[in-house]
């Protein structure tokens, strides 16, 4: 029996003989008619590192099985680039088209279940193939130099939790191992592997969330957070605040910025942060929130647990983008002798190029003016009012 053997050298040069192209490679790991295995697996393994190292990917072909009992009794290993597309794949009007790969290539290796016992032998092997074979220089891009190890994997989610996706995280890794060649593995096998972990957590994120929170409350009972669900125990509405955001409202909590045309996620929730500005004039975090609606209720619930976060200490002035589900929750919520709602300049300048029209939007007099106007900060209500009839 012929063991399994393990070889990391690049592929040789090929020769080419009858119009087809002979990989070089060491003798003791060339398919040889007779070679006995110990499993099925084992033959598999060894065609596929003798394809490694030769320059070609294989793929799994047909198999037949024995009628008595199941057991596989042929098994055919062939080169990728067996066979022809089918004409119909061809002509789909696919939005995607998928380069054809498939060049009628004969190169293949047959294995064969020994009657009376459970080994394997090579029956058949064809050596040549139909096209050239891969060089040494792009010999780490064939499938079969390409293995997910879970050094892999762990640099993957380590990076995922600094939202640091799967193709900086393969240019970080490529510094890392000194080149693409040491690489083993290509950035759509990064892209699949965060692919497949979000396809695995997809129903349960939302359990995840919550656990998450509460093992954070169990190390710092200083961490706020707060949730709600549907009658179908859907999370609707969730709610946090951390230490340095609580500590950061308590010093610098008399002004408050909440925002609501952050994107939303998959599952359409907004995201609402609550933001404010330090001493150093650098914006700081208070909370945040997840939404599934922006409506009165909502925004209710909202305001409520950012109270019973912040020990029921109301901020001085909120501001927000002008909305009536918000304004309604405020009156409700917050105490109107201590806190002022006002509106965000930043949206209001914004929607001013859609409310003027394209021609004032496009005067730069009008928009200097305006924003004289606007932006001034030692004009007083007497002031503001003549100079904005005088522009209008």
């Amino acid at each position: 029996t012929v063991p399994y053997p393990t070889c990391t050298t690049t592929p040789l040069c090929a020769a080419t003989i009858d119009n087809e192209w002979i990989p070089s490679c060491p003798s003791h790991l060339k398919p040889v008619v007779g070679i006995k295995f110990d499993t099925l697996q084992q033959g598999i393994s060894f065609y596929e590192n003798y394809a490694r190292v030769s320059g070609f990917d294989t793929r799994l072909y047909s198999t037949k099985k024995r009628k008595s009992d199941g057991k596989i009794s042929l098994k055919y290993c062939v080169c990728n680039k067996e066979g022809f597309r089918e004409t119909p794949r061809l002509q789909s009007n696919c939005k995607k088209k998928r380069p054809i790969t498939r060049m009628g290539c004969n190169a293949r290796i047959t294995l064969k279940l020994i009657n009376d016992q459970d080994n394997y032998i090579i029956f058949s092997f064809h050596e040549g193939h139909t096209h050239p074979l891969t060089t040494p220089n792009s010999a780490h891009h064939s499938k079969q130099s390409r293995n997910l190890t879970l050094t892999h994997k762990k640099y993957i989610m380590d990076n995922s939790r600094a939202n640091i996706g799967a193709t900086k995280s393969y240019r970080l890794m490529k510094e890392h191992v000194g080149g693409y060649q040491n690489m083993a593995a290509s950035v759509s096998d990064l892209k699949n592997f965060q692919r497949d972990i979000r396809k695995h957590i997809r129903g349960k994120d939302a359990q995840m969330l919550i656990e998450n929170f509460k093992r954070k409350q169990e190390m710092c009972s200083f961490v706020f957070f707060k949730y709600e669900v549907d009658d179908k125990q859907h999370l609707i509405r969730v709610f946090w605040a951390d230490t340095i955001g609580r500590k950061n409202y308590a010093s610098f909590g008399d002004v408050v910025s909440f925002d609501t045309t952050f994107s939303m996620n998959e599952y359409c929730m907004v995201f609402t942060p609550f933001t404010g500005v330090d001493n150093s004039k650098s914006c700081v975090t208070f909370a945040a929130a997840l939404l599934y609606r922006e409506d009165t209720e909502s925004f209710v619930w909202l305001f409520e647990a950012f109270r019973a976060a912040m020990s029921a200490c109301d901020p001085t002035c909120i501001i927000t983008d002008q909305d009536l589900a918000i304004k309604i929750a405020i009156e409700r919520v917050f105490d109107s002798s201590r806190t002022r709602h006002r509106l965000c300049m930043w949206h209001i300048m914004k929607k001013v190029l859609e409310k003027v029209g394209p021609t004032l939007a496009q005067n730069e007099d009008f928009m200097s003016e305006f924003c004289k106007c606007v932006w001034s900060k030692h004009t007083e209500l007497e002031e503001f009012d003549e100079v904005w009839n005088s522009i209008l």
